[in-house]
């Protein structure tokens, strides 16, 4: 139980991590958007002048903060999930299927991980329009952001294996 409990423990302790640092990175890319669109408004509206990069920016922030805010929606276990036909089917064929879930759910993020990694890979040699930056710079946010959404989704899935064997371990002591 002991070897158990120290990586339960660690492995709590990078899932927070990542948590915390992911809603960090998606309020600070939120922020910067919304600060961004609203200068973009009063240089449009109050100085009659358009500021080119701001349409670009306000794009790129957004990707980053929704893929980072996938990523401590998937902690907190806000992601949408259908459930019904489990309930009614027995324990058995539920773990089952919840299992063929999980393995469909981590090979799909691997594969858009991968995608995006040669995605970004090829982008180096192009530049954004307004920004004139690497295309690769934002497009990174696919690989990024899929990459921490499968390393937590494999942490909640383990650490939720590790307490439901501790719990059981606790119970048959007593």
């Amino acid at each position: 139980m002991n070897d158990n409990s120290i990586s339960y423990e660690l492995l709590k302790k990078i899932s927070n991590y990542i948590k915390y640092l992911s809603m960090i990175l998606a309020g600070v890319f939120l922020v910067i958007n919304i600060t961004d669109i609203l200068v973009s408004v009063f240089f449009r509206y109050f100085l009659s002048y358009s500021l080119v990069w701001t349409e670009e920016v306000a794009r790129f922030t957004l990707i980053y903060s929704v893929m980072f805010g996938s990523v401590a929606a998937i902690s907190y276990g806000d992601h949408v999930k259908i459930t019904i036909v489990l309930d009614y089917l027995p324990d058995i064929i539920s773990k089952i299927i919840k299992i063929i879930v999980h393995i469909i759910i981590v090979g799909i993020i691997a594969y858009i991980t991968y995608l995006g990694i040669k995605y970004v890979d090829n982008a180096w040699r192009f530049q954004t329009l307004a920004l004139g930056i690497p295309k690769a710079i934002p497009l990174m946010s696919i690989p990024i952001g899929m990459g921490l959404f499968l390393v937590q989704y494999i942490l909640i899935e383990i650490i939720g294996i590790n307490k439901d064997v501790i719990t059981r371990e606790l119970e048959m002591r007593k």
